[in-house]
């Protein structure tokens, strides 16, 4: 099979697409666009040249620039491919998920010519089938697993995907240790319920920060549910630094991620924050301040704080979102590990941005339903760790 792949921004879909198919050779075929096409191109030639389980070779991996803005030119463009590479049709598998609407529209038109198979691959992980045998187009429908990409290296995806960016500081590359992996998910999580260091269940390499900060705890406690829940390995404490290239002053991080991982075919960013609700803590402020007279100028300014603590909250949210679209594309996903209840106006926000806020209190249960939404939980096994967490 050789596979003719439409480049964009979006690297997954010529990762997945390529993991199912196994071709025998890929062509990016990209435009002249270096942010849109090119460069993204180029990277992912670089990525799956290293860490494709397909073991596509430097050979078989190859780039082809074609128009973006004329029909004909592309068509031409096609045909000249053909013959230069001594490509046989019959083995030609063309993707269109990719390129802009006129590369993908003149691209489907020849295939149809050339009696080229066609697909497209939809968000849900669909592939639809084009088959050009008869003077009818003929479809078919098929679902990729998109576990395939399961052990793929989160650093090297994160790298992929990057434009504006690059990465500053890898972190801490995170797996279960031989006890982590001994105890059975109820033991694991009944242990972490009472409060135990989670990092005496992993085995931590590479790089973070000197000092311990206090929402570490968090951090590898998420992780540690994460890979006993079945992610391969998960990257702790990552920095995001703008690209050299862009030849900027500094070379200080913009961002930091607190956990990153791969799971059923895309990117995740897990943030987590172990800190006390801004309600919660004006609270305090006030009991302390319980034998003072507080005035009601006063307790006017404490309510005003309330409120911008809040705001902040969901401030960061739109950080998160940020940080997503930019290292995930358009398939990353986000979620948050909180302490306590969000703020209702930033809790709807969230929610109408379709990103999981977590408590700390359903840890389990919630990653759970994110990492398998489709499947039927234990009631019993989940009421029996519900109970070990609340406590």
């Amino acid at each position: 099979m050789i596979l003719l792949s439409l480049a964009s921004k979006q690297i997954w879909p010529h990762i997945l697409t390529t993991l199912h198919l196994k071709p025998e050779r890929l062509v990016f075929l990209h435009s002249e666009d270096a942010n849109e096409s090119r460069l993204p191109a180029e990277r992912l030639k670089k990525f799956l040249n290293k860490h494709d389980p397909t073991d596509l070779g430097v050979e078989r991996c190859i780039l082809e620039s074609i128009s973006d803005n004329d029909f004909s030119s592309i068509q031409q463009s096609l045909d000249a491919l053909v013959t230069k590479r001594n490509f046989d049709l019959s083995d030609i598998v063309l993707n269109i998920t990719g390129g802009n609407k006129l590369m993908a529209t003149a691209a489907f038109q020849w295939a149809s010519y050339r009696h080229v198979r066609t697909f497209y691959l939809e968000r849900r992980n669909q592939i639809t089938w084009f088959n050009f045998q008869t003077k009818e187009t003929l479809s078919s429908h098929a679902t990729l697993n998109p576990h395939n990409a399961d052990n793929l290296d989160p650093v090297a995806l994160l790298r992929c995907q990057l434009d504006a960016s690059e990465i500053e500081r890898e972190g801490e590359h995170l797996v279960l240790n031989e006890l982590g992996e001994q105890l059975n998910e109820s033991e694991l999580f009944k242990s972490l319920s009472t409060g135990v260091d989670p990092t005496q269940f992993l085995k931590i390499s590479g790089i973070a920060d000197d000092k311990p900060k206090k929402g570490d705890a968090l951090e590898f406690y998420t992780a540690v549910v994460l890979l006993k829940l079945g992610v391969h390995t998960v990257q702790r404490s990552l920095r995001l630094k703008v690209k050299s290239s862009y030849n900027v002053g500094t070379k200080l991080p913009h961002a930091e991620l607190d956990l990153l991982f791969t799971w059923g075919g895309r990117l995740w960013i897990v943030d987590c924050k172990d800190r006390k609700s801004p309600e919660s803590l004006i609270e305090g402020l006030k009991r302390e301040l319980g034998p003072f007279s507080i005035s009601d100028a006063t307790n006017d300014l404490l309510n005003r704080i309330s409120k911008e603590l809040s705001i902040g909250q969901t401030k960061v949210i739109k950080e998160d979102l940020i940080a997503i679209r930019e290292a995930g594309g358009i398939q990353g996903q986000v979620l948050c590990i909180r302490k306590t209840k969000l703020p209702d106006e930033a809790a709807e926000f969230a929610r109408r941005n379709h990103l999981p806020i977590i408590l700390k209190s359903r840890l389990f249960e919630d990653l759970r339903s994110q990492l398998f939404p489709n499947a039927k939980p234990n009631p019993e096994q989940l009421h029996d760790l519900v109970k070990s967490f609340a406590r």
